[in-house]
């Protein structure tokens, strides 16, 4: 197998490549290296016209070289020489890199299930450039050891902090494992898509809406509340709450709150409920759409969604998307999960039919 080789942070060719336009792209990183080599290049184009001039001469008048004809002739297969090998090293500069920070790292390829898992967030990795095939989506500061880098930043633990405190209010491990233990038991909106579905569905107004948010068929979503013939329970949103907590377990192992055997095994906990619910990689993205659409309820942060999975689904070519989709493992799911809130709706339902109950 390949060394560990993924896309370059905020880039889509996967994996990264030296390219030509490289050497200007990192022109900021190495100045003085990039001053060099257009010095170079620029005395390489100079000698040239003179050598253009002498083979012009030497065809009218055929003749021995001269010393210095020959220093011109030297000096510019020269001077293009260490011009190529400086544009070479520059170009490459970006695959080096990488390289160099997995070997910091320890990284190497990841076993199949964990590829498998983080592939449910590939929509969303593959839409800003990130790097889908280690955990930590991003190069990490804490990771890189005592090298240097010029073709990207290590990002600080600190603006993953940042992040998981202003969107759920995570500071800690034990406020990470407190978010985790919910999303992966009863889930933060799965309850409540279950009851206004059920019960606050007039004329079908919340599910069109949906629709329409979502660009899913309208059968889809009033399926998700449905128990299916083979025993598998609804869908809820549970590709949603599923998705959350694979985002937020990589979040709190970049931000230094847990180890990355805790963000594993809580992520591929999820990842197993998932394949015991979805039937295949759409299935699962449509709820996780569809569950966004009932969270935010606008159209603006529902249709970013839609765009980045036809845009995902037209134009990433990278091998993580060809994954085939795991068969159920048949592992325990929680009550929540497995009943689709049966007790929970029931009493809802009762309560509503009593005079002065629910409306």
């Amino acid at each position: 197998m390949k060394p560990l080789l993924q896309n370059h942070p905020r880039e889509f060719n996967f994996p990264v490549k030296a390219k030509w336009r490289n050497f200007e792209q990192f022109k900021t990183q190495q100045p003085l290296l990039y001053a060099f080599a257009i010095l170079l290049f620029s005395f390489a184009a100079l000698d040239f016209f003179f050598v253009v001039l002498l083979i012009q001469k030497l065809i009218k008048e055929p003749a021995p070289l001269t010393g210095p004809q020959w220093i011109a002739v030297i000096a510019f297969v020269a001077l293009t020489s260490l011009f190529l090998v400086i544009a070479w090293y520059m170009c490459h500069l970006p695959i080096r890199e990488q390289q160099r920070y997995y070997k910091a790292t320890g990284a190497t390829w990841l076993s199949e299930d964990k590829r498998q898992a983080l592939r449910l967030e590939l929509v969303d990795i593959y839409r800003g450039g990130y790097w889908c095939e280690t955990l930590e989506y991003y190069p990490l500061a804490a990771l890189q050891g005592p090298e240097k880098y010029h073709t990207f930043r290590p990002a600080d633990a600190n603006l993953y902090k940042k992040d998981l405190d202003q969107s759920w209010g995570i500071l800690t491990t034990e406020n990470y494992r407190k978010v985790a233990q919910q999303l992966l038991t009863t889930g933060y909106h799965a309850e409540s898509f279950t009851m206004t579905m059920s019960l606050r569905n007039a004329d079908n107004e919340v599910s069109k809406r949906l629709a329409a948010l979502t660009n899913l068929p309208e059968s889809y979503i009033l399926s998700c509340l449905e128990h299916r013939s083979n025993g598998r329970p609804p869908k809820l949103i549970w590709g949603y709450e599923c998705w959350r907590l694979i985002v937020i377990s990589r979040d709190a192992y970049m931000a230094g709150h847990i180890t990355a055997e805790e963000a594993w095994k809580n992520i591929l906990q999820a990842a197993d409920y998932v394949y015991e619910l979805f039937d295949n990689f759409e299935d699962f993205n449509n709820n996780y759409r569809l569950g966004n659409a009932f969270w935010s309820n606008a159209y603006e942060v529902s249709n970013q969604r839609t765009v980045a999975y036809e845009n995902f689904r037209e134009k990433c070519d990278w091998s993580m998307k060809q994954l085939p989709w795991p068969a159920p493992k048949g592992v325990t799911l929680p009550a929540a999960m497995a009943t689709g809130y049966a007790t929970e709706l029931a009493i809802a339902k009762s309560m509503q039919q009593q005079p002065g109950g629910l409306n």
